[in-house]
């Protein structure tokens, strides 16, 4: 477990502010989402710029094990990472295949909290936690604007809330305005930023 994690409680949303390119944020992003054993988490994975095998693998080498349920939303995706994926699958331990659903069109604001309310609901009292990542708001703001990417994300961390789930959401302050990451931080139980080569945790 890392210093972050140790920093943090039951924080249901969670802000990382990081390159997107950065080793230290992929491993931040795998250790946020691997704070319970394996056999008791539920783990969606929200990716607009990350194929499903990539997390897979990165899950993998990380955790040793499949979680109890894998689900990608997989954003704009090409089948052709789907295909990676199940190649994945047939070459590493299963637990249980992840899902893959995909959502073609990136700024389809609606269709996205529609299936993630889905995936909640048939997750709901399985008696394993869920965590989820959204990878990445820096990718969402590319197709809808920081006002409308606002008032989704607060409709999508009040469900998360009520749901009892955990997720982290990933944002490249580099690619944005300052005002722009300032107001959506304001969304978040916790905020992580990495800041002169170390992990900084604020929370509420």
């Amino acid at each position: 477990m890392s210093d972050v994690s140790t920093k943090l409680d039951d924080e249901s949303s969670v802000l990382v502010l990081g390159s997107s390119m950065s080793t230290e944020t992929d491993e931040l992003c795998i250790d946020l989402l691997t704070r319970t054993t394996p056999e008791q988490e539920n783990v969606l994975w929200i990716t607009f710029t990350r194929s499903p095998d990539g997390c897979l693998q990165d899950w993998l080498s990380h955790a040793g094990e499949r979680p109890a349920n894998l689900r990608f939303l997989s954003v704009g995706e090409t089948v052709r990472s789907v295909t990676a994926a199940t190649a994945v699958q047939a070459t590493t331990d299963v637990r249980a295949d992840p899902v893959i659903d995909t959502l073609s069109n990136p700024g389809d604001l609606t269709g996205l909290g529609i299936k993630t309310s889905e995936v909640l609901r048939q997750w709901h009292g399985d008696g394993n936690r869920t965590v989820v990542c959204f990878h990445s708001l820096t990718a969402l703001l590319q197709y809808s604007d920081a006002q409308t990417v606002y008032k989704f994300l607060h409709v999508l961390t009040g469900r998360f809330a009520t749901a009892g789930v955990t997720a982290h959401f990933h944002l490249d302050p580099d690619a944005h305005d300052a005002q722009t990451v300032n107001t959506l931080k304001t969304l978040f139980d916790a905020v992580v930023e990495f800041d002169d080569g170390e992990w900084i945790v604020r929370t509420r």
